[in-house]
């Protein structure tokens, strides 16, 4: 009788191990270990930051707004700027334009601007470097946005006044040559004509002004402006007078035999 009563209370003990040993694993299951939690689950179960009175998850509203700056550039995107680069990738296939550089570089006035240093980097003599031609920094980007109508401030000459040149034509040659062709209206009523021409490294160009001619060269996005007065002047040093001799090679003939007369 003893016997049967232990072994009776030997089972009901197991049992309630067993059942105690079931109910954790059962609660556990419920509860997960935050080691065993997904990350996102951990930012969803925090309390969210609120922005605005709608009280709006902080992560909705910067969806939002990136949402919404993404529309905003993507409204910039005009027809005509579309139309625009369309045209300077068929003048230059083989370049890449950034729609937003370009935006940029339309609003832009100038096409070149005096550097404040001097580029010894350009193929120049030594005594050129200081002869007073002005050293630019070309704005390329500017140059290849450039359509017929649009209208660029172009400096010539520390000691001239700024000259705003209008693009008439563009004229493209070659597959890496590209001419522009345009005009800028004199107080006195001309027109004075303007053309600069661009290849994959060199830019040159000439200038008709009310100042006079002048004539530009570039080497990537650096170059300089300079007058042909400046660039082709005379050397007093030698004289420009021209001998009968040099150009009738009787001339000495002819002398002689008057003489003997």
């Amino acid at each position: 009788m003893q016997t049967q009563r232990h072994f009776w209370l030997k089972t009901v003990i197991a049992g309630g191990i067993v059942l105690g040993v079931v109910y954790f694993f059962a609660q556990s299951s419920k509860y997960p270990s935050p080691d065993n939690i997904d990350a996102n689950v951990k930012i969803q179960s925090t309390t969210p930051a609120t922005s605005g009175d709608n009280n709006q998850p902080k992560n909705q509203v910067v969806a939002k707004i990136s949402s919404s700056a993404s529309s905003t550039a993507r409204q910039t995107i005009t027809p005509e700027l579309q139309e625009r680069i369309a045209a300077m990738q068929q003048r230059r296939p083989n370049l890449q334009f950034s729609n937003s550089e370009v935006a940029a570089a339309v609003n832009r006035t100038t096409s070149w601007a005096p550097t404040e240093e001097t580029p010894r980097e350009l193929p120049l003599q030594p005594e050129e470097f200081t002869d007073g031609r002005q050293f630019i920094e070309l704005d390329s980007l500017k140059i290849e946005t450039l359509m017929p109508g649009d209208k660029i401030n172009v400096q010539v000459d520390n000691n001239a006044k700024d000259y705003q040149v209008t693009i008439d034509r563009i004229e493209k040659h070659d597959y890496n040559s590209i001419s522009w062709f345009g005009h800028i209206q004199g107080d006195d009523g001309q027109k004075y004509s303007v053309s600069f021409t661009r290849g994959e490294q060199l830019t040159v160009g000439g200038l008709d002004t009310p100042d006079g001619h002048y004539v530009l060269q570039g080497h990537g996005d650096k170059g300089w402006v300079a007058s042909s007065q400046l660039l082709f002047k005379a050397d007093t040093s030698v004289s420009d007078a021209i001998h009968p001799a040099d150009v009738d090679p009787n001339y000495a003939t002819n002398q002689d035999s008057h003489h003997n007369h």
